[in-house]
C-alpha cells in the first residue's frame, strides 16, 4: 500500500494524465521523483526512472546497484532491476508498450540517448511544467520544513553579519556560514557573500575581496533541512555607508513589503513583480532593478512559481516563493532583501522573521 503523503500525489499525476489523455509519466531521478516516492536516487548514467501508467500501479527501472537501497526507502514500489550490460531501454519497451506508439509525459533528467529512443517509438512531451505546478503548492508538511529551513537561515544570517570584520575576505565568511549550516544538521549549504562594490552583483561570486570599513555586506544564502530549502538575503552596513545607500535601503525594504502584500490566492504571479517594481520605479531607480522579484522554493531553491512579467499564471494558497526586490549601482554598491512567503487570501505570511536592520547585531542597542 502507498503511504501519504506519496498515495494522494500520484492520484493527483494520474488525473493529470487521464485530463491530457496521455498513457504514462516516466520521471527520471530529479526533485520530481523524491516528490512522488519519497526516496532520492543518483542521477548517473545508468538509468533510474519512475514510470507512472494512467491505468495500472507505478513501478521502477533501476540498476542493480541502486536496488536495495531505493526498495528500502519505498518497499511499496515495484522495482525492475537491470544489471549493467542489461538494457534498460527493454524494460520500457516492454511494460509501456512502446510497439503501440503510447502518448508518454517525460520528466527533465532523462539523458539524451535514452530520450531519443523512446521518442522514436511514442509520442512524447514535456512533463516538467505540469509537474512543477503540482509540486508549488506545499502541504501543511511541506510548509512546517520550509518554516524550519527559513529559521536556521535567518539565524545564521546574523551570525554571519556579528561574524563579519574589515579584513575578512569574503570566501572567509562564507566557510563560516557553511560550517553553521551543517553544525544544525543542513545539507547543501550555498552562499553569496559580497561586500562593497561587488554588492552591485546580483549572482556575485564569493571572492577573495576583504571588507572595508565602510562597506555595505550582502549575505545570500540557503541550504536544505529535512530535504527542503531555505533562501534569504540581507545587505548590513560595516560602518557608516554612504548617504545614498540608506535611501537605496529604504526602497528595496519598502519593495519587499509590497511584494509580500500581492503574494495573494488567486493572483496573477506577474503581480507580485509588478508590486515590488512599482516602488522601485517610482524612487528612480526603475533600471537598477535588473532581474525578476522571486521564484519558488520547496525540493529546489528555483522551482515554480516565477514572479516575472509576463506570467499571468494564478498563485494558488499554499505555494511558497521567495520576494527579493533589489537595487544595484555599478562600482558602488547594492542592496537586496529576501524573505520566503506562503502564499495566502489576504497577502503573503512571512517565513524569514530576521530583523530587517542593516547594522549588524552587536551595533544595534
Amino acid at each position: 500500500m502507498v503511504p501519504e503523503p506519496h498515495a494522494s500525489r500520484l492520484a493527483r499525476v494520474r488525473r493529470w494524465l487521464d485530463e491530457a489523455r496521455a498513457d504514462a509519466v516516466l520521471v527520471p531521478a530529479s526533485a520530481d521523483f523524491v516528490w512522488l516516492t519519497g526516496a532520492h536516487a543518483r542521477l548517473t548514467e545508468r538509468m533510474v526512472a519512475l514510470a507512472l501508467p494512467r491505468r495500472g500501479d507505478p513501478f521502477c527501472v533501476v540498476g542493480k546497484l541502486e536496488a536495495d537501497a531505493l526498495q528500502a526507502a519505498c518497499p511499496w514500489l515495484e522495482l525492475e532491476a537491470w544489471a549493467d550490460g542489461a538494457e534498460p531501454f527493454d524494460i520500457l519497451w516492454r511494460r509501456l508498450g512502446l510497439v503501440r506508439g503510447p502518448s508518454l509525459f517525460v520528466g527533465e533528467g532523462l539523458r539524451a540517448p535514452a530520450l531519443l529512443r523512446l521518442a522514436a517509438h511514442a509520442r512524447c512531451r514535456p512533463a516538467a511544467d505540469a509537474l512543477g505546478a503540482l509540486r508549488a503548492v506545499k502541504d501543511a508538511d511541506e510548509i512546517a520544513r520550509l518554516e524550519r529551513a527559513a529559521a536556521h537561515a535567518d539565524a545564521i544570517a546574523e551570525e554571519a553579519a556579528d561574524f563579519a570584520r574589515p579584513g575578512l575576505r569574503e570566501r572567509e565568511m562564507a566557510a563560516f556560514i557553511c560550517r553553521r549550516f551543517e553544525s544544525v544538521g543542513d545539507r547543501e549549504p550555498w552562499a553569496i557573500v559580497a561586500t562593497g562594490p561587488n554588492a552591485a552583483l546580483p549572482h556575485h561570486f564569493t571572492s577573495d575581496r576583504a571588507l572595508e570599513a565602510r562597506d555595505v555586506l550582502l549575505l545570500d544564502l540557503g541550504a536544505f533541512t529535512d530535504g527542503y530549502g531555505s533562501d534569504m538575503t540581507r545587505t548590513f552596513w560595516i560602518g557608516d555607508p554612504e548617504p545614498e545607500a540608506e535611501r537605496v535601503y529604504d526602497v528595496v525594504n519598502r519593495a519587499r513589503a509590497a511584494g509580500i502584500a500581492a503574494a495573494r490566492d488567486g493572483a496573477p504571479a506577474e503581480s507580485v513583480d509588478h508590486a515590488a517594481r512599482g516602488v522601485i520605479d517610482g524612487a528612480g531607480y526603475a533600471e537598477r532593478f535588473t532581474h525578476r522579484t522571486g521564484h519558488g522554493v520547496g525540493l529546489e531553491v528555483h522551482e515554480m512559481p516565477y514572479l516575472v512579467a509576463g506570467n499571468r499564471r494564478p498563485l494558488e494558497r499554499g505555494m511558497v516563493h521567495s520576494v527579493e526586490p533589489g537595487i544595484y549601482l555599478p562600482g558602488r554598491f547594492g542592496v537586496r532583501l529576501e524573505d520566503l512567503v506562503v502564499v495566502g487570501a489576504d497577502g503573503g505570511r512571512r517565513l524569514n522573521q530576521a530583523p530587517l536592520d542593516p547594522r549588524p547585531p552587536r551595533m544595534r542597542a
